[in-house]
């Protein structure tokens, strides 16, 4: 197979430098190309440089590196792999990839090639994971642009998030989609989620997947701090959709119009905007992906 490995060594607080070597001679020994990713954004770089030659190209690294390389082959004819080697590896939960890297990249060599979706803003990025408007995309705009490792970069984010939880005011939303026009009050936190997971594998879209051709949307409104503090949990864990201040919507495409002057960022995926009103869309199975046999 004619394949290429980009390697971010910066992934997932040192463990993309430690297995660097090992990627690199499991690579050059079924003579694949190895590329290094240097800095935010060359991934898409290197990606862009090889797909037009129609490579498999592995993303090595993180849920970042993943969204790179697929933005730089991205209508080409190229096909992406996964190799986890970040800290949360979200998109690899989403498709039940192996954890260990070398694992997974012999695996996948010898898979199948599926057709996964991805979601599109309107005139905006493309996105894998989400996009969120509320609580969360507020608490991603009050990180320091240098986050700690480790457990220093958990112990951060929920600081951040129980100061907003306290600073953040609901607002209120028009929601239409294919055949529904809702209104919401007192919204908290709107979800479009492409796959499950997102932030730091919180399991926001239990009922997402890959390659129905639909996006999933949750929303969180009508609560209280306290009401938000104690549903926390079973977000993370996927089991709050039962809660009488959720609704959860499957649908090809929604808009999303506040109903006064939007003051906050919306995060898709790991970046921040301030596009609102926004039109979403769910592109069906337009990006190939080789992946491991059951």
């Amino acid at each position: 197979m004619d394949f290429c490995v980009i390697i971010n060594p910066y992934a997932g607080n040192g463990r993309g430098s430690l297995y660097l070597d090992k990627i690199s001679s499991v690579t050059n020994a079924l003579r694949g190309e190895v590329l290094i990713s240097l800095h935010p954004s060359h991934s898409v770089k290197l990606a862009r440089s090889v797909a037009q030659r129609g490579k498999v190209i592995f993303a090595a690294g993180g849920d970042d590196t993943v969204r790179e390389v697929l933005q730089g082959i991205y209508a080409s004819r190229a096909t992406l792999g996964i190799v986890p080697l970040g800290t949360f590896n979200n998109l690899a939960a989403s498709l039940n990839l192996p954890d260990d890297p070398i694992k997974c990249l012999l695996l996948s060599l010898k898979g199948k090639i599926h057709l996964l979706d991805v979601g599109k803003i309107e005139n905006g990025p493309l996105f894998v994971e989400s996009l969120g408007i509320g609580l969360d995309a507020f608490a991603w705009s009050k990180a320091p642009p240098h986050e700690p490792k480790g457990i220093g970069r958990w112990l951060m984010g929920s600081k951040i998030g129980l100061q907003c939880l306290f600073t953040f005011k609901p607002q209120n939303y028009y929601i239409s989609t294919e055949d529904q026009f809702l209104y919401f009050r007192n919204v908290w936190q709107i979800t479009v989620a492409n796959s499950p997971y997102y932030c730091s594998r919180i399991k926001i879209a239990p009922q997402a997947q890959l390659n129905d051709g639909l996006l999933d949307v949750c929303i969180l409104h009508n609560m209280s701090k306290r009401q938000v503090l104690a549903l926390a949990p079973q977000i993370y864990r996927g089991q709050h959709l039962k809660s009488p201040h959720v609704n959860y919507l499957q649908t090809p495409k929604v808009s999303i119009v506040p109903e006064s002057p939007h003051t906050y960022p919306v995060r898709v995926d790991g970046m921040l905007l301030s596009q609102l009103p926004l039109k979403v869309l769910a592109l069906r199975q337009t990006v190939k992906v080789i992946l491991p046999n059951p």
